[in-house]
C-alpha cells in the first residue's frame, strides 16, 4: 500500500513538473551531473530527456558564462548564498543562443549535508529582446532629447519642480546639469512680474489642466543677462506621474528684428524722428484722451529747395538733419516730434497751454541761433506756427490753424529778414524770462 501511494505521488509530481512552463533539472553536488530533466527542458534546448542524463548542466551554458556560473554554484555549496537568481546566456542543441532566467536552489539532506541542486530556467528571449528594444528606444530618446538646440525642462505638473533637463539648458542658461536640479523656475526668469515664479507655476498648471500653452518669457542666464524666450508647454504622464514638458527657444534675435521693424515703421529713416503715420495715429489717440490742453507746433525749413538745387541733395539732407536736431534738443521724450514731409515737421504736446507753448517756441529760436552761431557756413532757419486746443472739439482745426500761422511767420520773415520780429503769430504772447521746459 505504501509503495502504491509513493508511486501515485511520484506520478503526480511528474505530471506537475511536465506541465511547468519552466525547464527544471536536478544535478548532483560534485560534478553537477544532471540526474533529472522535465519535458520543458526538452522543448527549450532541443535535446531528448535521455540526452540530458549524465551530462553536466554547465555544458548548456554559453562558454563566456561558465566561469561565472561555476563561481555562483561554489558560493551556494559553501553556504555563502541561499539561492542564485540571475540571467544566463544558454545554448540549444542546434547551437543557437537564448537568454534564460536562471534560478538555482540547494538540495539538502536531513543531516544538513549538500546533496545537489535544483535549477529552474525560463526562456527569457522575448523579454530580453523587449528590454534591448526599450534600451535602444531610451538611448534614441536621450540622443534626440539632448540633440535639440531648444532647452527642454520636465516639470512636476503641480509644484513646477524641475524633474529633468537636457544639455541645451546648460548651454542656454550657463548652469551645469548638477546645478539645474537644485533650482526652480524663478531662477531661470527675470524675476519681476509677469516673469516670476508665481506666473511660471500658473502657466505650468494651466498646461496641465487646459492643454498646450505658448507664450513669450523674459529669461535670465547665470551671468545675469536677460533674454527673450518663446515657451511651449505640453502636459504628459511619465511613469504614472503628471508632468509638463517645457520647450524654451531663445528668440532674442527675432525680438531685436521686431524692435527694428517697429522702429522703422514709426520713425523717419533720415532724421530718427517719428514719421507722419505715427504722428497721425498719436494725434487721433490724444484727441480722444483727457490730457488737455493740447498744443501743436508745425515747422518748415526755409530755403531747402535752393540748397538742393545749388549744393545737391546731400547738403539738403544735412540741412534737414540739423533742423531735426534743433527740435529734438528742445522737447521731452514723451512729446511727439515728427517729420511729416520733405521739409515739414510737427510737434504734438499734451498738457501744454499757450504760455508754455510760447516758451517752447522761444527755445526753438534759441537752439536755432546757437546752431547757426557755431556753424556759420551752414545756416538753418525754421518757419514756425502753433495752435492750442483746450477741449476735444477744438482739435479738428488745430493743425490748419498752426499751418496758417507758420505761413504767416514765413511771410513776415521774407518781408523783414528779422527772425525775432517774425517770431510767430500767436493769439497771446508773453516773452519768457527763462527757457527751461519742465512741468
Amino acid at each position: 500500500m505504501k509503495e502504491w501511494v509513493l508511486r501515485y505521488k511520484e506520478q503526480q509530481l511528474q505530471a506537475v513538473l511536465d506541465m511547468s512552463q519552466a525547464g527544471i533539472l536536478m544535478a548532483d553536488a560534485n560534478t553537477w551531473t544532471i540526474s533529472y530533466a522535465n519535458k520543458r527542458m526538452e522543448e527549450m534546448f532541443g535535446y531528448s530527456l535521455i540526452d540530458f542524463y549524465g551530462t553536466a548542466f554547465v555544458d548548456y551554458i554559453h562558454p563566456a558564462e561558465v566561469e561565472s556560473a561555476n563561481l555562483d554554484m561554489q558560493m551556494m555549496v559553501a553556504g555563502e548564498v541561499e539561492q542564485i537568481k540571475t540571467k544566463r546566456r544558454l545554448i540549444r542543441k542546434d547551437g543557437s543562443e537564448f537568454w534564460g532566467a536562471f534560478t538555482a536552489q540547494p538540495l539538502v539532506r536531513e543531516d544538513g549535508t549538500f546533496q545537489g541542486v535544483v535549477v529552474t530556467i525560463y526562456d527569457n528571449t522575448e523579454l530580453r529582446e523587449t528590454e534591448l528594444t526599450l534600451s535602444m528606444i531610451e538611448n534614441n530618446y536621450w540622443e534626440i532629447f539632448n540633440a535639440t538646440n531648444d532647452a527642454v525642462f520636465v516639470h512636476d505638473a503641480y509644484t513646477g519642480a524641475i524633474i529633468e533637463a537636457n544639455k541645451a539648458v546648460e548651454k542656454m542658461y550657463g548652469y551645469s546639469r548638477e546645478e539645474v536640479f537644485f533650482m526652480n523656475v524663478h531662477e531661470f526668469s527675470s524675476g519681476t512680474p509677469p516673469y516670476s515664479l508665481d506666473e511660471a507655476i500658473s502657466w505650468i498648471r494651466k498646461a496641465s489642466e487646459e492643454g498646450p500653452q505658448s507664450y513669450e518669457w523674459l529669461g535670465k542666464k547665470k551671468n545675469g543677462e536677460l533674454f527673450w524666450a518663446e515657451v511651449t508647454l505640453n502636459s504628459s504622464h511619465i511613469g504614472g506621474e503628471g508632468r509638463v514638458l517645457s520647450v524654451i527657444r531663445d528668440i532674442s534675435d527675432r525680438k531685436e528684428i521686431e524692435k527694428k521693424l517697429h522702429y522703422l515703421s514709426s520713425h523717419d529713416s533720415l532724421t530718427g524722428l517719428y514719421n507722419r503715420s505715427f504722428f497721425e495715429t498719436e494725434f487721433e489717440r490724444i484727441e480722444k484722451g483727457r490730457r488737455y490742453p493740447v498744443s501743436v507746433i508745425v515747422a518748415d525749413i526755409d530755403g531747402l529747395k535752393s540748397v538742393n538745387d545749388t549744393n545737391g541733395h546731400v547738403a539738403g539732407d544735412l540741412l534737414i538733419k540739423s533742423a531735426a536736431n534743433i527740435l529734438g534738443s528742445v522737447f521731452r521724450s514723451d512729446d511727439i516730434v515728427a517729420r511729416i514731409g520733405g521739409d515739414e515737421f510737427a510737434v504734438l504736446l499734451m498738457e501744454t497751454d499757450e504760455n508754455k507753448l510760447s516758451a517752447l517756441l522761444w527755445r526753438i529760436r534759441e537752439a536755432e541761433h546757437w546752431l547757426n552761431f557755431e556753424n556759420k557756413a551752414f545756416q538753418v532757419r525754421l518757419s514756425l506756427g502753433s495752435a492750442t486746443a483746450y477741449q476735444q472739439k477744438e482739435m479738428a482745426n488745430i493743425i490748419n490753424m498752426a499751418d496758417k500761422r507758420m505761413y504767416e511767420n514765413k511771410t513776415a520773415y521774407k518781408q523783414s529778414g528779422n527772425i525775432l520780429s517774425s517770431y510767430c503769430s500767436l493769439p497771446t504772447y508773453s516773452e519768457p524770462t527763462s527757457a527751461p521746459y519742465t512741468d
